[in-house]
């Protein structure tokens, strides 16, 4: 009796090179940045205001790229733009190891951002969708969590390097990343396959309403971009990332302020990596087995509790537990901002205008990212005190809250009506 040969399914491959990409992109390049900051503008004699500036031309040059992000994936196909990215990123971090002043990083900020979008979390959520036709969610989740796993890997390895004693060590560091992402480029690239077709087309009349974690065929986009709740989708997403980013900033110098302990903090930090690991394949996991209602409320409460315990810290005992339970949730709301992407893209507007709904989505991710940091510190500025930063944004999440519920509900209601007329 002759054996049949077993060959296993690719899309498991795919799904381990997502997984590779986001750990270089999000751990690797991305994760850990603050250590740096010191060293560099150390050795280098640069401002530390000057040198914060490269972190927002990276969001600039994420939004303008992101909002051709569906036309050039359509157009150029997936492994190019991947290609692009990784170049992007293995010269963005090559630059800042020679860079000799300030605009060496600025440079490499742009590149940074171009690497982000077409490796990150937005072309990572393309792929997945090609390949997997349920449980999206999960496997989603799977590739975000990387981005921990990643952070925390480099964070080991790099640490060192750059806290040496040397004045310039923090290059060696650069260095053994761009070598470190070089070799995963490879690997990737070997392996990545862009699956026949642009999107996957879901073929026949669907007798019922998707299953949860599940393909649709969508609306065009065309038609996605004069529904109203397309403009107050993408309004929403911006004021989740904006907060998000403005509290994220401001935790560490506030804790610090309020003369917390360095070692309790950096304990903190290594509980919300780890933390975060978990977080970004449960919140998968979660719109799988509930939908995207669920799912999304579970960060958005997340994020407004997590808000709302930084704004009654203080130094004392509770102040420690209430610093720690923050820091905890904080990390079930950070996937607002890589893992549901995709998937309010897919359950709001399916596949048919997925490339370019979620572009313009990750483009308005993007702008938030970049104003956080001074919206946060204009803030304090202007009112004296982290504490208000906390409440304020607090009350901006509860009407995201809000205003996300009534955005489900005429999406929803839309998409009924689109099943139930390919059911006739």
């Amino acid at each position: 009796m002759l054996l049949k040969k077993y060959r296993p399914d690719y899309k498991w491959v795919v799904l381990a090179v997502c997984f590779l990409m986001e750990f270089v992109c999000l751990g690797v390049c991305s994760g850990n940045m603050g250590l740096y900051t010191v060293p560099v503008t150390d050795a280098l004699k640069i401002d530390r205001l000057t040198y914060s500036y490269w972190g927002s031309i990276r969001y600039v040059a994420q939004v303008f790229v992101a909002l051709y992000f569906g036309t050039l994936v359509n157009r150029f196909g997936i492994k190019k733009m991947v290609l692009i990215g990784l170049c992007s990123l293995f010269s963005a971090t090559t630059l800042r190891a020679v860079g000799t002043n300030v605009l060496y990083f600025y440079i490499a900020g742009i590149l940074h951002g171009i690497g982000t979008v077409f490796v990150g979390g937005t072309m990572a959520g393309t792929i997945v969708r090609r390949w997997f036709k349920q449980d999206i969610g999960r496997y989603t989740g799977i590739v975000m969590s990387a981005n921990g796993i990643g952070g925390a890997i480099a964070a080991q390895i790099f640490s060192p390097i750059i806290n040496n004693g040397e004045a310039y060590g923090y290059r060696k560091a650069y260095l053994l990343s761009a070598v470190i992402t070089l070799m995963i480029s490879i690997v990737i690239l070997v392996f990545l396959r862009d699956q026949p077709g642009s999107d996957p087309v879901i073929e026949g009349k669907q007798k019922k309403t998707p299953k949860k974690g599940t393909l649709w065929t969508g609306i065009e986009y065309e038609t996605a971009r004069k529904t109203p709740y397309f403009y107050i989708a993408a309004a929403l997403i911006f004021l989740t990332s904006i907060s998000l980013q403005s509290i994220g900033n401001i935790t560490i110098v506030y804790m610090t302020d309020l003369g917390i302990s360095s070692g309790f903090i950096a304990t903190l930090l290594t509980v919300g990596s780890l933390t975060l690991t978990f977080s970004k394949f449960l919140t998968g996991a979660a719109y799988d087995k509930w939908g995207l209602r669920i799912s999304l409320l579970i960060g958005q409460l997340a994020g407004f509790a997590t808000f709302a315990l930084y704004g009654m810290l203080a130094n004392s005992p509770v102040g420690m537990v209430c610093a720690t339970a923050a820091m905890v949730l904080s990390k079930f709301a950070m996937p607002l901002e890589t893992v549901m992407l995709p998937l309010i893209t897919n359950d709001l507007f399916g596949t048919a205008s997925y490339t370019k709904v979620l572009g313009i989505f990750m483009a308005m991710n993007s702008l938030g990212l970049c104003l956080g940091s001074p919206l946060g510190e204009l803030l304090r500025k202007i009112t004296g005190d982290y504490r208000f930063c906390f409440w304020f944004f607090s009350f901006v999440l509860a009407v995201v809250i809000v205003s996300f519920q009534f955005v489900l509900r005429a999406a929803y209601k839309q998409k009924n009506a689109i099943l139930a007329a390919e059911n006739q």
